[in-house]
């Protein structure tokens, strides 16, 4: 007859099995770190070399001796010189556009240890990550004649076959000087590079504007261009719909979401309900996108 474990057999199998993993675990993590610092080193690395063929196609960039010019990863994408979803592995989320890139002429001899650096004949490229740290110290870019929304967004509403030229800017840094002649532009649709709007069918479109000052702080602005449209919002409720007569608070916007082929949905709701009291409930949800179509849906909930 075959017996089976004893409840101390079983025990000891789980006390080695632990003790495997605490002991396996931090190997593990050590290489999947390693191996998140190997593709981070060959993305900045990627970013100096553009900044460098940046720098060999605008010659002006190249700064004298002693002295430092910036360009920004903005300025790498607008050229093709980047990936335009360039990625920090370590973070999984895109670099930010205003990343910047010193360029000083260091004369010959100069070495640098650093990963965020790269020595070119006599010019030294660095990443310069503590100036995204200080956002306090960023020029602003204002597009002139618009205003912001509530989410912070500059917005512009065309009809089809609109024509639209591109917004009037002005950009300063914090110690006043006037930066707009620095200011540069490029215009994407679908998250991909484009030459110019096209108005003669339903779009969304983004203007970035960036700029970058003489102690190369960076900083960015978008403007979304909507080419107007037909199609409805899209609501999308949650299937939870049932509470119990003790709940006191249920957030009814929890879980619900709003789709757009803009990008853009405002969504409300009417409506409420007396907790404690068994009964059906009604809700009603209103969505509204930046070109004023508008869609409803009805939820019920039973409150045992």
């Amino acid at each position: 007859m075959k017996k089976g474990f004893t409840l101390i057999e079983l025990l000891g199998v789980i006390v080695i099995l632990a003790i495997i993993a605490l002991l396996t675990l931090p190997a593990v993590d050590t290489v999947v770190k390693k191996g998140s610092d190997t593709v981070y080193d060959a993305q900045i690395y990627s970013i100096l070399s553009a900044a460098y063929d940046f720098s060999l196609k605008n010659m002006n960039y190249l700064p004298q001796r002693g002295e430092t010019n910036y360009v920004i990863l903005g300025e790498l994408k607008v050229d093709g010189l980047v990936d335009f979803d360039i990625k920090n592995p370590k973070t999984k989320e895109e670099f930010p556009n205003n990343l910047v890139v010193s360029i000083t002429n260091v004369g010959a001899g100069y070495k640098t240890t650093s990963n965020l650096s790269k020595i070119q004949g006599n010019y030294l490229y660095t990443i310069e990550l503590a100036n995204l740290e200080n956002l306090s110290l960023e020029p602003t870019i204002n597009l002139i004649g618009l205003t912001k929304n509530s989410n912070n967004d500059y917005i512009v509403i065309l009809n089809l076959n609109d024509t639209f030229s591109i917004t009037n800017y002005m950009a300063q840094s914090k110690s006043g000087a006037n930066l707009t002649d620095k200011v540069r532009y490029y215009i994407t649709e679908n998250d991909s590079i484009v030459k110019a709007i096209d108005s003669s069918k339903s779009s969304v479109y983004k203007i970035h504007y960036f700029v970058v000052d003489d102690d190369g702080y960076a900083t960015t602005s978008i403007l979304n261009i909507i080419i107007a449209d037909t199609t409805q919002p899209i609501i999308e409720l949650p299937s939870q719909n049932t509470i119990g007569k003790d709940i006191l608070i249920f957030d009814l916007m929890e879980g619900v979401e709003c789709n757009d082929n803009s990008g853009f949905c405002d969504i409300t709701y009417t409506g409420t309900i007396n907790y404690g009291v068994p009964g059906k409930y009604i809700i009603e949800y209103s969505a509204v996108d930046p070109s004023g179509n508008t869609s409803t849906k009805k939820r019920v909930i039973t409150v045992k």
